[in-house]
C-alpha cells in the first residue's frame, strides 16, 4: 500500500530575517519518514508566500533549488505551497477497499459495494497539495491563511504562531467546503508523536485543542472519479499543512 503521508518540512520553521533555511520533504507513515528525491514527481506548482507577495518557481524547479538553502530578509510569516502532478497506482481489491477505509473515503467504498466492484483493483492516480508556514522574526501577517489555489486546501483560521488554546482549519475542495472530511492532526516533537481523528463540519471546518511545542502537520485526502476509465477508475488529492515549534 502506498506511504500515507507526504509533508514539507524545514530544518527550522522559527528563524531570525536573513537566517538561512533549508526545505525538506518527506514520505512516510505516523509521522514518521525519509526524506525523499523530488526529482521523481512533476512539479505543478512550487510558490512562496511572503508579505510582499507570492513568487512561484515551478516552471524552473530543479533538484538544485530545493536543495539550496533559502533566505528571506523580511519579517513575518512565509508560506510555502507544493503541488505535484499525478501518480498511477494499482492496488488489490483487498488493500484498496482497507485504505478507503483508514483515511476515511466511505463514500468511495459505498460506491463500490452498491456497484459490485469490491472486488475489482483499485486503479487510482493521485497527487500532493501541500504547505508549510514559517516564522520569520516577531512580525505576523495573514500569509498564514493564503488560498494556494490547490485543488486541495487547507486553511488555518487562525494564525498557529499567535493562536493560544485553540486552532480551526477549513478543508475546501475547489474552494467548496468539503462536509465529513476525515482530518488527522499530528503532533511530533514531544514524548512520542500524537494523532487526532476528526471530521469537518458542513463548513469544512475542524478545531482542536492547541499548544505550541512540537511539530505539527494537519492531512486529509479527498477522492473524486477519475472520468478516463481507461486509465484509472479514482483521482485522490492528499492534503497537508505543517508547522512548528523549532
Amino acid at each position: 500500500m502506498m506511504a500515507h503521508e507526504f509533508w514539507l518540512e524545514p530544518c527550522r520553521f522559527i528563524l531570525e530575517a536573513g537566517e538561512k533555511l533549508q526545505l525538506k520533504i518527506f514520505v512516510g507513515e505516523g509521522f514518521a519518514g525519509e526524506e525523499i528525491d523530488f526529482t521523481k514527481f512533476k512539479v505543478a506548482k512550487y510558490t512562496h508566500y511572503t508579505p510582499d507577495g507570492e513568487r512561484n518557481t515551478s516552471g524552473s524547479l530543479n533538484e538544485q533549488q530545493l536543495n539550496d538553502f533559502l533566505r528571506f530578509e523580511k519579517e513575518g510569516n512565509l508560506l510555502i505551497a507544493l503541488n505535484n502532478t499525478n501518480k498511477h497506482i494499482e492496488l488489490e481489491a483487498d488493500k484498496f477497499n482497507d485504505y478507503l477505509k483508514e483515511e476515511g473515503l466511505e463514500g468511495i467504498l459505498a460506491w463500490r459495494k452498491s456497484h459490485n466492484a469490491l472486488n475489482k483493483k483499485g486503479r487510482e492516480m493521485y497527487q500532493r497539495c501541500v504547505k508549510t508556514l514559517i516564522q520569520v522574526g516577531k512580525k505576523y501577517n495573514e500569509v498564514y491563511s493564503q488560498n494556494t489555489r490547490m485543488r486541495l486546501e487547507l486553511i488555518p483560521q487562525q494564525n498557529p504562531y499567535t493562536a493560544k488554546q485553540s486552532l480551526t482549519f477549513q478543508v475546501l475542495f475547489d474552494n467548496k467546503p468539503i462536509n465529513k472530511a476525515l482530518v488527522l492532526v499530528w503532533q511530533k516533537g514531544i514524548e512520542k508523536n500524537v494523532v487526532r481523528k476528526l471530521r469537518t463540519d458542513k463548513s469544512g471546518k475542524v478545531s482542536f485543542n492547541f499548544e505550541p511545542q512540537g511539530v505539527y502537520m494537519v492531512s486529509t485526502v479527498h477522492m473524486i472519479p477519475y472520468g478516463k476509465t481507461d486509465e484509472a477508475d479514482w483521482q485522490s488529492y492528499w492534503g497537508s499543512y505543517t508547522f512548528g515549534f523549532k
